[in-house]
């Protein structure tokens, strides 16, 4: 029969048979078949192979991750013909490991008369000894229960769970305490009054700056005037996530803004002056037209219409949508960094607008629906929403956009963070880690306690629990449980965005509270994550996205594919001497041994700082001018002897105790010179999980064995021996211990290597 039919009529019928079975529900591997009855041939294509390969193997997301939809298509081949068929496949999240033995009871106050705000979720804890989160379905309260002062108890159904959540009502007229506030004791410089100095930093930052400069802005307005409807001048479209087809578009180009912004405040380069000042102009004519359009409400500003705001709020999963929210957090801070770094006015105006639209949408939707939308995967990703927000209400002073940051509110982290209890396992770092930053901002303008407690606590366990030897967090993305560092080396480890986030956090934790342990997470992080995120090839703008720390590891960088990585990356590299120096009325904090020369103009001094901390573990400060104040220098929390300070040659008496600031008190005098010297020892850090897996330390560096073996080196060291085996060459940042090669993480930006060993 088939020697009757025509290859077109052979491929439509083998097309037309072709049966996967239910793919609504699919928990495990496709039969996908590889050639029709009639004798055409099939391959197959899938949009997410890390779900579904192309050869039909099934991984399901993690529970928590929510099921995900892939796009699956066949291609049917005879002869000279082909057709394509495609297959909507829901691979179903795996079902959760654990059991609940037990669900934190709640405490909430409400004053006589107005209805109890109750949680949408619980704090529960897990049969392994660890802490969630549970969505959480009240009873009905009757109104006569808090009609009065008094207490009464409201029961609630746990998902997942027959247990019952409890939450303990106090009814009352008195305003609860929120604690006394903490103050404002240190600030950063402006990014004008810090140069850099030649050294590793600035060969990242011209590179960095080189690329800036050759980007065509046009490219970066594609997405704004094809929505708006205006000529796109020829420029070609955005490319990756970016591209005219992908959900989450624009998000590049608000970073782009910033990066712009920060590279014109630090280097007062009119060239990049333009730029801020030819965006700004054109994305404001996007912003009219889509006013004037009628089809989008006052105020929308983005590269794609409102309907994914929409379909947020009807609850549609990623990727059919993807972070509305996070894409408009990216134009809101370019937006606002454009206006303070910039000087660019116009970006106010246009921020105010689009401020007045995240209201207008937001303020008109119920608690519950928030909370929903804020805990979903992926599609309620709203970047640091709630900072931007409470940002612009310090400029502006528009209350609404302070009730604006507040309906960012994330229960599903605040609530635990706040009880300082660690549920992070299983979550979405750089969802999370933004939303953070957030409500320290909050905290910024309501001194409202709940906010600062949240982000502190965060930090605290972030920094103790999940951090990887170079200082980033997650793997594929994800927290893992507490301590779990050993158990998840991989490839996919420590996403750039997330430690960018850390950084900023820990930059605006330490003007509260000038410790030096957010010091020595900022060096850790910035030498040995941030540092080595660049492709060093040249000025090419490429960004790892995840920093692989598996045996044999080689990074990868994004160029065009315009990843949230690459987004950060082109920031990241521009603002270096952000948290060099801090300072108030009568100190100054040396917070990181980076060369740079500081204009303190509020003390009417200068004071450069040169010399090579990684090589020789020496540093030179010089003053130029005169005045009386504290220079609080970081004694790194690693030293294990040897801090020493010299004043015009001359040996300082100073305590200068590990994970502390040494403080030298003077009336300083112009050409006064200080020597610090911090030398460095090699040591051990193991990881708290997996102890025979270690990683070299030296000094703040972790050293990484050059090798593309794909298995644990194993190296006959343990804490005693360690120094005596390792040998020196002639460049004092490369040794050799037992034939392999060791260099800081930042050199290996071409080659494969690995960062943890198998040690005795």
């Amino acid at each position: 029969m088939r020697l009757n039919l025509t290859p077109q009529e052979i491929v439509r019928q083998d097309k037309e048979a072709i049966y996967l079975g239910n793919l609504f529900t699919v928990e495990a591997d496709l039969n996908l078949p590889l050639e029709g009855k009639l004798g055409s041939k099939i391959t197959w294509e899938s949009d997410k192979e890390y779900l579904l390969t192309n050869t039909g193997k099934v991984t399901r997301p993690e529970f928590g991750k929510g099921n995900r939809k892939v796009k699956l298509t066949a291609t049917i081949t005879y002869g000279d013909v082909s057709d394509t068929r495609e297959f909507e496949v829901t691979i179903l999240e795996m079902e959760p490991d654990f059991k609940i033995v037990d669900v934190e009871e709640t405490e909430v106050e409400c004053k006589p008369g107005c209805a109890p705000l109750l949680p949408s979720v619980v704090i529960i804890k897990k049969d392994d000894g660890t802490y969630s989160i549970s969505e959480v379905a009240w009873d009905d309260v009757d109104p006569a229960m808090y009609a009065q002062e008094g207490q009464f108890k409201v029961e609630g159904s746990v998902a997942l769970t027959d247990q019952k959540a409890i939450a303990n009502v106090v009814v009352t007229n008195k305003e609860k305490s929120k604690g006394q506030p903490v103050d404002m004791v240190a600030f950063p410089f402006d990014l004008s009054q810090v140069e850099l100095r030649d050294d590793i930093f600035t060969a990242n930052r011209d590179r960095g700056e080189e690329f800036l400069l050759s980007v065509d802005d046009d490219r970066m307005l594609y997405n704004f005037r094809d929505v708006a409807g205006l000529d796109k001048k020829g420029a070609q479209p955005m490319l990756g996530w970016d591209a005219p087809e992908c959900n989450l578009k624009g998000h590049t180009t608000g970073h782009y803004l910033s990066a712009i912004a920060l590279a014109y405040a630090s280097s007062g380069d009119q060239k990049f002056k333009d730029k801020i000042d030819y965006m700004i102009s054109e994305l404001g004519k996007c912003q009219d037209a889509l006013e004037a359009s009628g089809k989008y409400n006052y105020g929308f500003l983005s590269a794609y219409s409102e309907e994914q705001f929409d379909k947020l709020e009807e609850y549609t999963v990623y990727p059919i949508i993807w972070a509305p929210y996070y894409t408009l957090h990216k134009i809101i801070a370019g937006l606002l960094d454009c206006y303070e770094l910039g000087k660019n006015e116009q970006a106010l105006e246009i921020c105010t607008k689009l401020g007045i639209w995240v209201y207008n949408r937001l303020s008109r939707l119920p608690k519950e629906q928030l909370d929903k939308m804020w805990s979903m995967y992926i599609a309620g990703e709203f970047g640091g929403m709630n900072e931007a927000m409470a940002r612009l209400y310090s400029i502006t002073g528009n209350e609404k956009f302070l009730e604006a940051a507040k309906l960012f509110d994330n229960e599903k982290l605040f609530i635990p963070m706040e009880k300082n209890i660690d549920t992070l396992g299983g979550m979405h770092a750089n969802q999370h880690i933004p939303q953070i930053v957030g409500a320290l901002r909050i905290y910024d303008e309501t001194k409202d306690m709940k906010y600062y407690n949240i982000a502190k606590n965060f930090w605290d366990m972030v920094v103790a629990d999940h951090i990887y030897n170079i200082g980033g967090v997650g793997e594929g993305e994800m927290f893992k449980p507490a301590g779990q560092i050993g158990s998840f080396l991989s490839e996919k480890t420590a996403e750039s965005c997330a430690t960018y986030n850390m950084l900023k956090l820990t930059k605006e934790l330490f003007r509260y509270s000038p410790e030096a342990r957010y010091m020595d997470f900022y060096e850790k992080a910035l030498y040995n994550h941030m540092l080595a995120t660049q492709d060093q090839s040249g000025p090419v703008g490429g960004s790892t996205y995840f920093m692989p720390l598996s045996p044999g590891g080689l990074k990868t960088y994004d160029e065009d594919g315009n990843s949230c990585c690459h987004g950060t990356g082109m920031e990241s590299h521009v603002k270096y001497q952000e948290s060099i120096y801090f300072h108030n009325d009568d100190n100054l904090y040396v917070n990181l041994y980076i060369p740079s020369k500081l204009n303190w103009k509020e003390k009417g001094v200068d004071i450069i700082q040169w010399g090579d901390y990684l090589r020789d573990n020496t540093l030179c400060f010089e003053i130029k001018g005169s005045g009386k104040f504290n220079i609080n220098l970081r004694v790194p929390y690693w030293i294990e002897k040897g801090f020493e300070v010299k004043i015009n040659g001359i040996e300082e008496k100073i305590d200068a105790q590990p994970g502390t600031f040494a403080v030298i008190s003077r009336d300083w005098q112009d050409g006064d010179k200080i020597e610090v010297h911090i030398p460095f020892t090699f040591r051990l850090e193991r990881t708290p999980d997996v102890k025979e897996l270690a990683s070299i330390m030296y000094g703040p560096i972790v050293m990484v064995g050059k090798s593309d073996s794909n298995e644990y080196i194993e190296l006959d060291v343990d804490e005693n021996n360690l120094a005596q085996k390792i040998k020196a060459t002639d460049d004092p940042l490369v040794f050799e211990i037992d034939g392999l090669t060791l260099v800081p993480n930042y050199m290996a930006w071409n080659y494969p290597y690995h960062a943890y060993f198998k040690v005795k």
